[in-house]
Parts: structure tokens; C-alpha cells; sequence
């Protein structure tokens, strides 16, 4: 503990340097307040001992001048009896205590410790305080992008709500038009080649309208889901359920896919393996969606898909010898609007919602999902799911 002794009487700033530094303080010593005010702007004190009667700056004046520099030092007053008037301002002023002359080292001693212990709490105190106000301030601002997510999520859910029903009917009105083309384009052309390449343009562009127009409806449907899941709305169908069954089929309708990239498709099921509770058509479109993301980030080698049971979970691991992602995207792409193609050289796919709701769906089931992934050396999602109790069969 460093302590500022401010005395013009040479021998009181001998005998409190020596007693104090004794007791285990270190002590600086100045001869009157100038000096005192000097050194305090230069060095670092724990507490001041400052006497109240000096010539030139009196300890009144330096006591300002100290607090000035730092408001909370503790500052004793060191005082002669008829002073003891003065003192009691000096305290009003800011000082922590007095004693009185000649000094007493035992007292001085316990007032210098009582004095710094306190400014150290009170430090503290403020310290609490503004971690306190901090705390809220974060809180109030947590919960207001709390509240900021839930407008976006309910105008999304809104806005789908809309466009849904018209994008229906423009998907059925556009194929009823491309299924009456086909049957009247033989009375159309006449023969005429300049008519069937125009009518032949107008069912390609049929089929496109119908096939955007689908993919779009397929993201309203996304929003839809993920909204209602978030906010615990969804519909459930729970049920014992084979997931050897349920990747079996997925894998059949990806056959076909991964052949005509060229890609090497291995399937690796663990025989026996054991039940899950969940809804068929929520696990089919966790498992589809991770297949579906193998195939557009896979141009060469190997996707395998593989489950096993490990202890009281089953683990389905689907790898790929893909194009990789960036460690620092790991967590990101399970967030909503967060697309896996941000990290490679080609355009993003899609608008980021496959991943997110795989994560609640696999949430939902008691299980959890996680990716290991490196550019250029491809990526392995693997999803544990609990195994269903036999209570519960």
C-alpha cells in the first residue's frame, strides 16, 4: 500500500515514514502541498496523510487540488488539537477521517487500512454497478432483437400465407394450358415449321413457369414450416419409426442423381438396427435435404450415407467428398437465410432455410446435428438420434 505523507515538520515525516514502513506500507514524503500535488500527478497513491496547517498551499487547498486529480482517494487529515473545527470541514470537503498530533501509529495505522479497504469496496461497488447497468442494457437490447425477429417471422409467415394460395393457382392454370397445347398442337402446325418451333417455345416456356413457380412454392412452404415450428405450432405425427426403412427409400430416388453426376452413392445401414420416435415425413426431409446438399456440392468421387447404433443413440453420418466448408461457417449455416454456397466460388443455392430446419427437426426429436467440413477435403453431417425406449413401443 503506497501512502503520500504531506508534512512541513521534518521530524513528523520521519517518524510516520519510519513507523509506516515498518507496518508494511511504502511511503513517499513531501514537504508541503505544491510538492504533494506534483507528485500525486505523477505517481499512483493507495491513501494520503496530509497535514492541515502548512505555509503557502494549506492542507484545505491541497485536499481540493488532490480530488481533483482522483475523487476517491482516501485523504486523513493530520491535525493539531484547536483544529479539530477545521478537520470536520476538511472531512465535509471529502477527507476520509483525522488524527490529531503527535500522531499515534497504532490509530494512524488502523485508519490508513479502514480507509483503503473502503475505497477498494467502493471501487467494487461501482464497478458491480456499472456491470448491473451493462447486464440490463444488454438484456433490453436482447430482448428488443428478440421482438425485431418476431415482427420479421410473423410478416414472413404472413406475407407466405398470401402468396400461396395465387402461386397454386398459377401452377395449375399454367399446366392445364401446357396439357391443352400438347393436345391441340397437331391442329396448330399444319405442317408449318416456323408454328412448331413457336408453339414448342411457348410449352418450354409453360414448363418453366410451372417449374419456378413450384420451386417458389416449395420456399413458401419452407417459411411456413420453419415459423410454426419456431413457434411450437407445428404438427407432429409421432410414431415408431425404422430409419433403415425411411433412408432406403430416400436413397432409391437419389440413385438416379448421383449416377448422372458420376459420383460413386454407398449406403452403409447397421443390420438390427433399433426403433426411433419421430414423424416419417420430418425425418425424410432431414435426410432428403442433406442428400440434396451432397449432390449440388459434390462434382467428383463419393457420397455415403451411413447409420449405426452407439449406445442408446443412432448415429447417421452422410459424407461427401464435396467442395468443403470454411470452419468459420460450422455454426452459421444452421441459422435461417444462411447459404452454404456463401463460402465457395459459385453462386449460392437456394435462400438458407434447408439447414435451419433440419436443426429443429432433429431438435425436436431429442437429437442434434453437426457438421465436420474442410474446403476441398468435402463434409460430414452427422445427426444421433435417441433410440426409442421399450416403455414407449
Amino acid at each position: 500500500m503506497n501512502i503520500l505523507i504531506v508534512d512541513d515538520d521534518e521530524m513528523v515525516r520521519y517518524v510516520l515514514t519510519e513507523k509506516l514502513s515498518e507496518s508494511g506500507f511504502f511511503t513517499t514524503a513531501a514537504h508541503d502541498g505544491q510538492s504533494a500535488v506534483e507528485l500525486f500527478r505523477e505517481r499512483t497513491f493507495d491513501a494520503v496523510l496530509l497535514d492541515l496547517k502548512m505555509p503557502g498551499m494549506d492542507g484545505i487547498e491541497t485536499l481540493k487540488e488532490l480530488r481533483k486529480h482522483d475523487p476517491d482517494i482516501p485523504v486523513i487529515m493530520v491535525t493539531a488539537f484547536g483544529d479539530i473545527a477545521t478537520a470536520v470541514v476538511a472531512i465535509k470537503l471529502g477527507a476520509y477521517d483525522f488524527v490529531e498530533k503527535p500522531p499515534q501509529i497504532s490509530r494512524i495505522v488502523v485508519t490508513l487500512r479502514r480507509a483503503i479497504e473502503k475505497a477498494a469496496l467502493e471501487r467494487e461497488v461501482r464497478a458491480l454497478g456499472k456491470n448491473v447497468e451493462e447486464s440490463a442494457a444488454l438484456k433490453l437490447a436482447y430482448e428488443k432483437l428478440k421482438e425485431l425477429d418476431k415482427v420479421k417471422t410473423t410478416f414472413l409467415s404472413s406475407v407466405s400465407h398470401e402468396l400461396r394460395t395465387p402461386l397454386t393457382s398459377i401452377i395449375g392454370y399454367a399446366e392445364i394450358s401446357r396439357k391443352k397445347l400438347v393436345k391441340i398442337i397437331p391442329e396448330l402446325v399444319g405442317g408449318d415449321p416456323k408454328i412448331t418451333k413457336k408453339i414448342l417455345q411457348v410449352d418450354e416456356n409453360l414448363e418453366i413457369l410451372v417449374s419456378e413457380s413450384e420451386r417458389l412454392a416449395g420456399l413458401i412452404e419452407s417459411i411456413l414450416d420453419l415459423t410454426a415450428m419456431e413457434a411450437g405450432t407445428a404438427e407432429w405425427r409421432w410414431e415408431p419409426l425404422s430409419l433403415r426403412e425411411v433412408i432406403e427409400n430416400i436413397a432409391a430416388a437419389f440413385g438416379a442423381t448421383f449416377k448422372e453426376k458420376g459420383l460413386e452413392f454407398v449406403v452403409a445401414i447397421e443390420d438390427d438396427l433399433p426403433l426411433i420416435k419421430g414423424d416419417r415425413n420430418r425425418i425424410s426431409q432431414v435426410i432428403n435435404q442433406m442428400l440434396s446438399n451432397a449432390a449440388a456440392f459434390t462434382d467428383q468421387g463419393r457420397v455415403t450415407c451411413g447409420a449405426k447404433r452407439v449406445g442408446n443413440d443412432i448415429v447417421l453420418r452422410i459424407a461427401d467428398t464435396g467442395r468443403g466448408i470454411l470452419a468459420s461457417r460450422h455454426g452459421v449455416i444452421f441459422e435461417k437465410f444462411s447459404q452454404i454456397g456463401d463460402t465457395l466460388t459459385d453462386k449460392p443455392k437456394g435462400v438458407g432455410l434447408g439447414l435451419p430446419l433440419c436443426r429443429l427437426i432433429v431438435g425436436y426429436h431429442g437429437g442434434k446435428i453437426d457438421v465436420e467440413s474442410e474446403p476441398g477435403k468435402g463434409s460430414v453431417f452427422t445427426i444421433v438420434l435417441p433410440v426409442e425406449r421399450e416403455d414407449e413401443l
